[in-house]
């Protein structure tokens, strides 16, 4: 006798997870429309002069366009310096089964936000207001960089699982130092894994809000000087930098992915 297999609980199941996808990503698309069209009305309608006296206005905005992006830089350089150093703890504690202290290293990433913004905070306060804006700059970079080494050092360490023991034994029978055998075996495995961790660090430094507007003072990064323009309503140009953010977070994402394919095994 055959029996037939009923294809809807299949069909249920796949409707339910796009009809997901559609709540998660509405949203988005939702503050990305908005954010176009203002953007277009702002291109068609203004010139170059209008538009720069509409950046010159917003106080917040010109400043934060130049140093959002440089304290993601700075995010990314440390990150993966931080992460490096902690991925190499962290295999020796893995091959050790000490679990403590490797959760305790990435504590900065598990803890909330606005936790960690108050805990740096607290420790430099009298830092940040002897040394101003530019120290509270450095604390946000400091902070969020922290926070991105864990995250950092945990990709590293699947990477590490692709270089062979052998080979650093065998290079140190034929006589190699431990710099030729990193920068000669090891590094070409580590680096699709540390261009993927750097990218992910530098899209949560740009996308950060509770420790920028934490740490950062006086100063305004773009984050925060968005989301306050959009909350108030001030102006469609905050709309606009809203899908232009969107855009930048786009494209990154789609250098993540083709970063991500580099780490398939061979």
């Amino acid at each position: 006798m055959i029996r037939r297999v009923s294809r809807l609980p299949g069909l249920l199941l796949h409707l339910a997870a796009w009809l997901l996808v559609l709540f998660l990503l509405l949203p988005v698309g939702a503050i990305f429309g908005l954010g176009l069209y203002y953007a277009l009305g702002i291109f068609l309608v203004a010139d170059t002069g209008q538009m720069m006296a509409a950046l010159a206005k917003e106080a917040g905005i010109a400043p934060a366009l130049g140093e959002t992006p440089l304290i993601a830089i700075a995010v990314t350089i440390l990150a993966g310096i931080w992460g490096l150093a902690l991925s190499l703890l962290w295999r020796r504690w893995i091959r050790e089964r000490h679990w403590l202290p490797l959760l305790g290293s990435a504590l900065p990433f598990l803890l909330p936000r606005f936790g960690l913004g108050a805990l740096f905070l607290l420790a430099c306060l009298k830092l940040a207001q002897w040394g101003g804006n530019a120290l509270g700059l450095g604390l946000v970079a400091l902070s969020q960089a922290a926070v991105a080494a864990p995250l950092v050092a945990a990709i590293l360490c699947l990477g590490w699982q692709r270089v062979d023991p052998a080979w650093r034994a065998t290079a140190l029978e034929a006589g190699a130092d431990e710099i030729t055998i990193f920068h000669r075996l090891t590094w070409p495995v580590l680096r699709p894994y540390m261009t993927f961790g750097a990218l992910i660090a530098f899209i949560l430094s740009l996308g950060d809000f509770y420790l920028g507007n934490s740490l950062s003072g006086d100063a305004v990064l773009l984050p925060g000087a968005i989301l306050s323009g959009v909350a108030q309503n001030a102006s469609p140009l905050y709309h606009a930098l809203v899908a232009l953010m969107i855009l930048v977070d786009f494209a990154l994402f789609i250098f993540v992915t083709r970063s991500l394919k580099r780490l398939t095994p061979a």
